[in-house]
Parts: C-alpha cells; sequence; structure tokens
C-alpha cells in the first residue's frame, strides 16, 4: 500500500511538471460548403404585358416552390428578384418600371466573390432597358449560367413613341424643341397622327399634329417640333399617337413631358485661362436648371460685371495678368459673389490681401497632394449621407505648400488631408464678409473628381451636385425666411419623393422643436397630409413614391405665436420604357448561358434544372479543414485524471490510517 500511494504520488508530480511545459494538441475539422445556386426573377412589368400573364403569376411561383424544394437538398439556394435593382426574395408583382439585369451581375460579383459560387439561374424575358449590356458585365462571374426565357418573341403590330427628347427646363419667350421618335413594326401602308398638346386646369390644348404614314414593315422617324413658352411655370405636355387598327400594346403610344419654364437664367462669369478644372465646371453649370456659364480669359472680357450672378476666377489674383486685380476689385465693389479656385499660377500674396476669411504663406512654388476630408459641423447646405461618405475616396488636388491661417468666421466644408494626416488647412472653404459670399478651392484638379465619380457610378451625380450647391448657395439671393423647403423640381414615378426643411429662431439658429407638417396636392385637387421627422438640428420628409404628375405642396410650422408657411411645386415624371418594348429577347438569354457553361430552357423545363445542375462536374461541394492547437491542460479530463490520483492516494492513506 505504501508503494502504491508512493506511485501515485509520482504520476501526480510527473504529470504536474509535464504540464508546466505547456503541450499543445492539434486538432483538425472538416466544413463542408455546398455550391451557390442563385435564382433571380424578373420582376419587371413587361413580364406580365403578355397573353401569359396569369402563368406568370400564379403557376410560375408554384413550379419555382417545387424546384428550390428539389435543389435545396444537394446545394445552398438563395433566391432573388431585379428590375430597377436586385432585391434579396424572390418576387412575382412584376411591376417594376425599368430593368437592369447588369446590376443582378455586379451584386452577385460583389456578395459572392471568393465564394463556392456554382451557377447563376436567371428567369427572364431578355429585355433590359438600363444599365450595361449584361452579356459583358457576365463576364467577370466565374460560375455557370442557366436562363429560363420567359416572355413572347413574337413580333406584334405595334406603334409607339418611343423617346421624347426634351430640355427639363425653358425660358419665358423662347422656343424650345422636343424630338419625337416614333417606330411602328407590321404597319406598312397604314396611318396615324401624332399630336402634342398642353394639360392646364384639366382641359387639353392642341399645339401640334402631324400626319404619319407608315412605308415600311420596320418604321423608325424622328420629328422635330418647336414650341412657345408663353407663360411661366410648370407645363405637362402630351405627345400622342393616334391608335391604329390591330394594335394590341396602346400604353406606349402616349408619353407624358413636363417642363419648367422660368423667367429667367442666372448667368454665371468664368475668368481662367483653358484648364480642364473650368471646362468640368462650366459643363455642370450648364446643365442645370436656372443658371448659364460664359468662359473669358481675363484679357479678352471686355463685358460688365453686373449682369452676372456670381463670378468663378480660376488661379486670380495671378502675376501673370495684368488686369486681374482689377476685375477683382470691380466684383467686390459691386459685391458680387465670387468663387476663387487657387492654384500654380495664383498670386498668393495679393489674395491673402483681399481678406478671405483666410491666407496662405507659401513656402516656394512647392504644393502638396491634398486629400478632402469633410468637416462635421458644416451647415450651409445639406449633402446626403451617401455625398458625405464619399468625400474620402476622392483623389488629391494639388494644394500651395506652406502655412494657413484662419479667421474664426470661416466655414470649411473640407480640410487638406495631407499624407493621411487631416490638417486644419482648408480645402473648400466658404467667407461672408458683411453680405459678400465668397468661396475658395486652395487646390487644382477638380476635374479628377469628376473623372473619378464617372468612373465608380458612370455618372457625374456626385460631382455635379457639389457644384450646383456650391453654385446656389454663392449666387441665388439670400433667403432671410425663418421657414424654407428644400426639395428638387423632379422626381421619377420610381423613386420616393424627399424633401428637407429648415426652421430658425429669431437669432437665425436652426431649430426642429415645433412639427412641420406638409399637404400635398395633385393634379385632380386631392390633398395628402404629412408630417416632418426631425433630425439633428432640421427635418427631413420621405412621402413614398407618386404616381406620375404635377403637385403643389404647402407646409406650415407655428413656433410660439408665429405660424410660417412655404409652397412649392414639383413634377412626378412617368417611367414608360417598359411599355414601349415587350418582344422578348431570347437570343441574349442563349448567348449568356452558352458563354458560361449553361442551358436555356422555356418555363415548361423546369424540372430538368436539377438534372442538368447535377452533370456539372465542377459544381461540387468544398471541403474546408480547420487545424488548430489548444493547450493540453484545457482539457477537462486531464483536470480529473489529476483530481483522481490525488483522491486515490488521500484514501488509501486515511484508510491505513496514517497520512
Amino acid at each position: 500500500m505504501r508503494w502504491l500511494a508512493a506511485g501515485l504520488r509520482v504520476v501526480l508530480v510527473t504529470l504536474l511538471a509535464f504540464l508546466f511545459l505547456s503541450p499543445l494538441i492539434r486538432s483538425s475539422k472538416n466544413t463542408v460548403e455546398k455550391p451557390i445556386i442563385i435564382i433571380a426573377q424578373d420582376n419587371s412589368s413587361s413580364i406580365s404585358d403578355t397573353k401569359d400573364s396569369v402563368f406568370y403569376k400564379h403557376q410560375l411561383p408554384q413550379d419555382w416552390e417545387k424546384e428550390i424544394n428539389d435543389l435545396s437538398s444537394n446545394y445552398d439556394v438563395r433566391v432573388m428578384s431585379f428590375g430597377e435593382q436586385p432585391r434579396d426574395t424572390m418576387d412575382y408583382r412584376y411591376n417594376e418600371k425599368e430593368t437592369d439585369i447588369s446590376s443582378l451581375f455586379h451584386a452577385v460579383t460583389e456578395r459572392y466573390y471568393g465564394k463556392n459560387l456554382g451557377a447563376i439561374i436567371l428567369s427572364s424575358d431578355g429585355i433590359y432597358n438600363k444599365g450595361y449590356n449584361p452579356v459583358y458585365v457576365a463576364r467577370q462571374l466565374n460560375c455557370h449560367i442557366f436562363t429560363v426565357a420567359l416572355g413572347d418573341t413574337t413580333v406584334k403590330i405595334d406603334a409607339t413613341v418611343s423617346k421624347v427628347d426634351n430640355n427639363p427646363t425653358a425660358f419665358l419667350g423662347n422656343t424650345f424643341p422636343l424630338l419625337v421618335t416614333v417606330d411602328a413594326t407590321k404597319l406598312q401602308g397604314k396611318s396615324s397622327t401624332i399630336s402634342i398638346s398642353e394639360l392646364a386646369d384639366g382641359k387639353e390644348a392642341t399645339l401640334f399634329t402631324k400626319p404619319i404614314i407608315f412605308n415600311s414593315s420596320k418604321f423608325h422617324q424622328t420629328i422635330p417640333v418647336q414650341l412657345n413658352a408663353t407663360s411661366p411655370g410648370l407645363k405637362h405636355y402630351v405627345v400622342k399617337l393616334t391608335p391604329v387598327q390591330g394594335e394590341e400594346n396602346i400604353a406606349n403610344n402616349r408619353k407624358d413631358i413636363y417642363i419648367r419654364v422660368l423667367d429667367q437664367k442666372q448667368k454665371v462669369l468664368i475668368l481662367s485661362n483653358p484648364h480642364p478644372d473650368v471646362a468640368a465646371i462650366a459643363e455642370c453649370i450648364n446643365s442645370s436648371e436656372g443658371f448659364e456659364a460664359q468662359s473669358f480669359t481675363p484679357d479678352k472680357f471686355t463685358g460688365e460685371l453686373n449682369k452676372y450672378s456670381l463670378v468663378i476666377l480660376n488661379q486670380l489674383p495671378s502675376s501673370s495678368i495684368a488686369n486681374g486685380y482689377q476685375l477683382i476689385a470691380i466684383s467686390q465693389k459691386l459685391g458680387i459673389p465670387t468663387l476663387y479656385m487657387l492654384g500654380s499660377e495664383s498670386d498668393l500674396q495679393t489674395f491673402n490681401s483681399l481678406n478671405q476669411g483666410f491666407k496662405i504663406y507659401a513656402q516656394g512654388n512647392s504644393t502638396n497632394d491634398a486629400e478632402p476630408a469633410l468637416a462635421k459641423d458644416f451647415s450651409l447646405f445639406t449633402l446626403s449621407d451617401d455625398s458625405r461618405s464619399y468625400f474620402s475616396q476622392l483623389p488629391a488636388l494639388s494644394s500651395p505648400f506652406g502655412s494657413y491661417t484662419s479667421n474664426p468666421s470661416l466655414n470649411v466644408l473640407c480640410y487638406q488631408k495631407i499624407q493621411g494626416v487631416t490638417t486644419t488647412y482648408p480645402l473648400i472653404a466658404f467667407n461672408l464678409n458683411g453680405s459678400e459670399k465668397s468661396c475658395i478651392v486652395t487646390g487644382e484638379g477638380l476635374f479628377r473628381w469628376r473623372l473619378k465619380d464617372y468612373a465608380d457610378h458612370k455618372n457625374n451625380n456626385f460631382f455635379d451636385d457639389l457644384i450646383n450647391k456650391i453654385v446656389q448657395y454663392l449666387a441665388i439671393r439670400d433667403d432671410k425666411s425663418f421657414f424654407r423647403i428644400h426639395a428638387p423640381n423632379s422626381f421619377k414615378e420610381d423613386e420616393p419623393v424627399e424633401m428637407d426643411a429648415d426652421l430658425y429662431n429669431p437669432s437665425y439658429q436652426l431649430v426642429n422643436d415645433p412639427e412641420v407638417s406638409m399637404i400635398i396636392t395633385n393634379s385632380d385637387g386631392k390633398n395628402f397630409n404629412y408630417t416632418f421627422s426631425r433630425t439633428s438640428n432640421a427635418y427631413h420628409l420621405n412621402a413614398g413614391q407618386l404616381q406620375a404628375g404635377a403637385y403643389h405642396y404647402a407646409a406650415q410650422v407655428k413656433q410660439g405665436t408665429q405660424l410660417y408657411t412655404a409652397k412649392g411645386e414639383f413634377t412626378v415624371t412617368p417611367v414608360q420604357v417598359e411599355s414601349t418594348n415587350t418582344v422578348a429577347n431570347h437570343q441574349l438569354l442563349y448567348q449568356l448561358a452558352k458563354e458560361h457553361g449553361g442551358n436555356m430552357i422555356f418555363p415548361n423545363q423546369l424540372p430538368e434544372l436539377t438534372k442538368l445542375i447535377a452533370a456539372k462536374d465542377d459544381i461540387k461541394p468544398l471541403i474546408y479543414t480547420h487545424t488548430s492547437y489548444a493547450p493540453l491542460i484545457n482539457l477537462k479530463w486531464v483536470f480529473f485524471l489529476l483530481l483522481l490520483l490525488v483522491s486515490v492516494e488521500w484514501f488509501i492513506r486515511k484508510w491505513s490510517g496514517t497520512y
């Protein structure tokens, strides 16, 4: 018994000593990842504009449900639908106004990059009217594509107003153009009439008519029309094509357009030598409503400055331009708002003497690459959350190297971020000297922001919105009212109507304690009541999607004993592209399937999908082995073994009557 107790003690001490060496245990675990199969259903309205619409709304959802259950046993099935944009649900309402197949492929690429993506099953009619050609976009995908061909490929008897090109604004007393495109199929030898009328106060006045004779089975004609802007305000025009006998789809015989007739257009003067920054800004201003940019080199300008609402000075003052300072002095005397764009040719010493809220003490002609860092407390105008987050992705501007001193009154939109460090040096800033407003951009290279915006978004919405808000703040006369509504002039039928409101107390400080209500009235006189929600120091309204038409709004708020009101108008333009073309494009679906090793099938062949996917040898589960190391002392049985050795030894010694 003594030797047994001693042996237990030796084993215990040996194990403890061994554990002090921190031994590790290696363990391996296998994880099986099923292949991902994405089923994407087209939810655009062109699907239901066919003779099989009942099948697509009732039978097809049942067939897909059964197929999803069959596939789920061996695959990780994810469902989506698409129209204007992709969604993570299987939708069969067919109410989307546009079809963008490329956005679906972009979303799949971003979401499933590096994962075991086996196949995409695209259930669509192949018609797309937004975005890029899906054949090219799909080439970035590394998976099979199977297509389910919906819709009808039969070319029908049809005449359509396929497109109306027009400017969103016109000016009182001028003529403005409309470019109407008419297409027709299988109507050779027949005729129709195109007409343009204006709707006002429930009455329709015809402004233009022209007979059209369809002289071919595939007819195409563009008709230029000139209309007169006789009165200011929001105008509703209807372009109609008289239906021809035998047409099945007459919804595409009409287009509604809205044009705002303005009393006058404000002029913006740009003084600069040729520069890409100036070209980018001028193009943005000329595409906006209510502003017109005129560019001159300083030595060629002989006009009158008082005709302009804003002066943009690119790299002025400059020592190389003799009359630059004289033009600036006249502009300041007249109180014309000014946008200064500093660059390598700027005379900074002269600029410092203009008292624009800060001074730059440059060290030679050196420059810094300054990225924009958005200021958190900027409040002169509102930027969307997407725009605010996008500033960090913009390329750097070339800014003067030196020290900057700023006045407390300077309102900074964004600071300079140099080599990853956010400085207190302004990159874009605003100054108010009495009643004179100015903006200073302390760097050149703004055109790169426009190029970057287009490269990332395929449009210039961010850049145009930023420049237009700067121009509007500087050029538009100060609104001294205590209650203001900020709303675009136009919305699309498929986007929400959103507005912002500001309320000021008598000290002109933003407040949002009182409740702001609004009544939106459509063209039929029907009222819709809304209440604004509060933001940090202002108000915001999301009225949701409204039907196409012209609307008036009246907002009010009561602050103390004072009742403030604000009125305005906007349009909701119809999105009619889905009704323009309802002939299914099965050739596109076939090409997608062929290029990506899949098959094109029809809805009645859905049960074959499981076999077709199973036949692909590269659509297989992936097995991942995870190896890990853990300290031996973490194992519970080690603790209980040590406890057992101690307990047995203690029992033996107690049983023997000695310890």
